[in-house]
């Protein structure tokens, strides 16, 4: 007797198969397509790279002094040759400069609402074309709804990459990763749309026996998980209920996905989809682990993380700053996260802040009777060098190594505080009590104004501390013969007179030390109607105010004569009651200025906003001498 023939399974019905085959095939095509653009985007990226380096100016050092700043003077005449820098100067305008406002709550630059209106459009076309099942009914809901759903899930790995902090798009495109986390939640939001044009027409056309399966019930938990999500997600939500929203953006991310896997797998095998998003997550935390391990694990600290000092500033503000790890370096501009388990509720919750101040690498040097006080007499400043501690060293030139300031060697953060975890962390202040904090970072890109001859700082409130931090960079950079930037505006809004004090000690130290040929202005705007004769908080009288690599020097009380100057002595600094007029100011330095000028903002959306709609300068701008303006935006408010 020979053997039974195995049973064939049973055929499948043909729109089964040309359901299935379209599924894979025009997942794959939409990846191809979201693949195309990364890889425009980071060729662009790379010829920019080559261009900045090709053309770099030469070395400050090596170029002609130009003591009457000529070079800073516009032609007047129409010059054909600036013709493609016109062209490129014209598309950051339109891309960049030019938003999209819907209503009070958001704005979009054109290239944010480009990239979005693409996306969507790709990826409906892929959803709904080729949807005439086998007996010749156009757009079949068995068609389009499976496809919505395939096409949702296949997404799943670009949404987690978006949203990851060691962001590997970020290095290969050169877009930070706080700015790609627009394009996280927006690619995020048409997958909740997609999966829901699949789950609801399966709610709406299934028989309720189908319900009874085990994976559609999976598949119904993910989209539940996912719908609450979607809803704490909307920015005014979000602003005010932050750690709601980062509690439930865990566990529902976490119950779509494994929801998601077991449902998809089971319908289209498309498990390979998913499952990698576990292992994205998984390395992002595993290299933010290493980091905070790295930075923090010091064996004088007993690997128990980093003493900091709170300093409540005002009500609204509060500032944190603790001695700076030997390993940790950073670039102005770039953030940092902290986690503070005697603060948050949960012990492992990190927050990010810009950092305020820079390291050692961007010290600056001061001579001696610069860093003594400037209206001393040079055989004064001389006998008082010779008084100093033999632990002040002085170099045969009369140059303080000791101007290494606390400044530099901390890592000081400008905290606003509002609900829930800055909240508590300014309890705790007004307390006077220390904390116990790990760092996680550096993160972000700093912008490059080394090649720019104008640099133009514009800061809200607490974004000083980006605007702070580039300062000082600049100004070392100048010193140090790294940059070209010959002038350097600094414009500060803030609603308070006391709060000059922030950073008055930085500025101070930094214009004593800024090297001649940098010319700086430093504009102060204080909105709440404080007269500038109300403000005798800009004296920097710390008792600290010199200090060596190992300590302060005598203080005040021993040494009167280096008492140190006010922020007022100086005459590149303006206080002025009122609120700025950013575009006139920012029309003013265009309208003087030629070669490159970099304008970054840091604070609300309303002053990232106001400097945007201020740099829409017409074609003919660049024709006629004027500047390459490049604007960089760090806007704090939630998107």
């Amino acid at each position: 007797m020979g053997m039974m023939p195995a049973t064939a399974p049973p055929p499948q019905p043909p729109d089964m198969v040309i359901w299935y085959t379209r599924n894979q095939l025009y997942a794959k095509q939409v990846w191809w397509f979201v693949a195309s653009f990364i890889g425009l985007v980071s060729i662009s990226q790379l010829l920019s790279w080559v261009a900045g380096k090709a053309f770099a100016p030469c070395p400050v050092s090596t170029r002609h002094a130009d003591s009457e700043r000529q070079g800073m003077v516009r032609r007047r005449r129409r010059d054909w040759s600036r013709l493609p820098l016109a062209f490129v100067n014209y598309f950051r305008v339109v891309a960049f400069r030019s938003t999209v406002d819907v209503g009070q709550v958001l704005n979009i630059t054109y290239a944010e609402a480009f990239i979005t209106v693409g996306y969507i459009v790709g990826l409906f076309v892929w959803t709904f074309i080729n949807t005439t099942n086998v007996a010749g009914q156009q757009l079949s809901w068995q068609y389009w709804s499976g496809r919505a759903g395939t096409l949702a899930v296949s997404q799943f790995p670009l949404i987690t990459v978006l949203g990851t902090k060691n962001n590997v798009l970020s290095y290969i495109t050169g877009v930070s990763y706080d700015k790609l986390n627009y394009l996280h939640r927006m690619t995020a939001r048409i997958a909740f749309i997609l999966l829901w044009i699949h789950g609801g027409t399966k709610v709406c056309i299934l028989p309720p026996t189908a319900f009874d399966s085990w994976f559609i019930q999976v598949g119904l938990a993910a989209i539940g998980g996912f719908s609450l999500l979607f809803f704490v997600a909307f920015r005014p939500f979000r602003a005010r209920f932050y750690e709601v929203f980062f509690y439930t953006h865990f566990f529902m991310v976490l119950l779509m996905l494994i929801g998601g896997y077991f449902h998809a797998n089971q319908a289209a095998k498309l498990g390979p989809y998913i499952w990698p998003c576990f292992l994205i997550w998984g390395a992002d935390r595993f290299l933010r682990l290493f980091r905070v391990i790295y930075f923090n694990n010091n064996l004088y600290a007993g690997g128990k993380g980093l003493d900091a000092t709170l300093e409540l500033l005002s009500p609204q503000f509060v500032k944190l700053s603790l001695t700076r790890p030997p390993q940790f370096k950073w670039t102005p501009g770039q953030a940092a996260f902290l986690i503070a388990p005697g603060v948050s509720r949960i012990p492992i919750e990190a927050h990010p802040f810009t950092i305020a101040s820079v390291d050692s690498r961007y010290h600056l040097r001061g001579s001696a009777k610069k860093g003594v006080r400037v209206d001393l007499m040079e055989s004064e400043a001389s006998s008082m060098v010779d008084s100093l501690p033999e632990s002040m060293t002085v170099t045969e030139k009369g140059v303080m190594d000791s101007d290494v300031l606390p400044y530099w060697e901390e890592v000081d953060f400008f905290i606003n505080v509002r609900d829930g975890f800055t909240k508590r962390l300014a309890a705790a202040a007004r307390k006077g009590e220390k904390v116990r904090v790990w760092v996680d970072g550096p993160y972000g890109f700093a912008p490059n104004v080394k090649n720019d001859d104008i640099v133009v700082l514009v800061a809200g409130g607490s974004g000083v501390s980006l605007a702070l931090s580039m300062f000082l960079a600049v100004a070392s950079d100048v010193q140090n013969g790294k940059s070209q930037t010959r002038k350097v505006v600094f414009i500060w809004s803030i609603r308070d007179a006391k709060q000059v004090e922030w950073i008055s000690k930085a500025l101070v130290n930094a214009l004593e030390r800024a090297p001649p040929s940098l010319e700086i202005a430093i504009c102060i705007f204080v909105t709440g109607g404080r007269k500038p004769d109300q403000m005798p908080l800009m004296n920097n009288n710390d008792s600290d105010f010199m200090y060596t690599m190992d300590g302060p020097t005598p203080t005040n009380a021993d040494m009167p004569m280096m008492a140190p100057r006010m922020l007022a002595d100086f005459t590149s600094v303006q206080i002025t009651p009122g609120r700025p007029d950013i575009p006139k100011m920012l029309k003013d330095e265009v309208a003087l200025a030629s070669g490159r000028l970099s304008v970054t903002v840091c604070g609300s959306a309303a002053i990232a906003k106001t400097c945007r709609d201020a740099l829409r300068l017409p074609f003919s701008t660049a024709l006629f001498g004027g500047p390459s303006v490049i604007l960089h935006v760090e806007s704090f408010g939630y998107a």
